[in-house]
């Protein structure tokens, strides 16, 4: 190995130690990122057990972390022609559209939890004579205008392009010039 191998090889690995720390933000296991990180690097889709040997990881730590992966859009699952059923995973490298995703299905879930939630709060709240109930119904309305904004934003934001949010800030930017 040359040097140039070497530093490639260390600027990678900094990477790569950086997104397993940054999965451990998001409340995912370090074991995550890691994987996350070896597949980002890699021109094509890897094997399990190509997955398991460069990671060091048990078959079934890696297993379970592509399955937790895949339902957060972050890799995917792919077959090669005359592979048989042998699963190859890749990562997703266009980060908008895992930013996207995570809008969608997690922020959204809460948006419709909290949204029953206050709902019920609110009619139970309107039919009460209790000294405290005009005052936790204001709050619980409160808390119904941000979740509807919420929602609002969330539509917008999974809505557009990359590229289009850019032209709208940069837009904002010369208008604030």
């Amino acid at each position: 190995m040359d040097q140039t191998d070497g530093d490639a090889s260390d600027a990678r690995e900094t990477v790569i130690a950086a997104i397993e720390r940054s999965a451990e933000v998001y409340g995912l296991k370090r074991s995550y990122g890691r994987l996350y990180g070896i597949l980002f690097f890699e021109s094509e889709p890897l094997s399990l057990d190509t997955l398991v040997e460069q990671s060091g990881y048990a078959k079934s730590t890696v297993s379970n972390a592509m399955g937790a992966l895949e339902r957060f859009h972050i890799v995917h699952r792919r077959s090669i022609p005359g592979e048989g059923k042998r699963a190859y995973f890749e990562a997703e490298t266009d980060f908008w559209y895992v930013f996207q995703q995570f809008l969608q299905q997690e922020i959204q879930r809460e948006i419709d939890i909290m949204t029953r939630a206050l709902e019920q709060a609110e009619t139970i709240l309107e039919a009460s004579d209790e000294d405290r109930a005009e005052r936790d119904l204001e709050r619980v309305r409160q808390l119904q205008r941000l979740y509807r904004r919420s929602e609002t934003v969330i539509d917008l934001v999974t809505s557009l392009s990359f590229s289009r949010v850019q032209s709208l800030l940069q837009q904002d930017d010369n208008d604030a010039s």
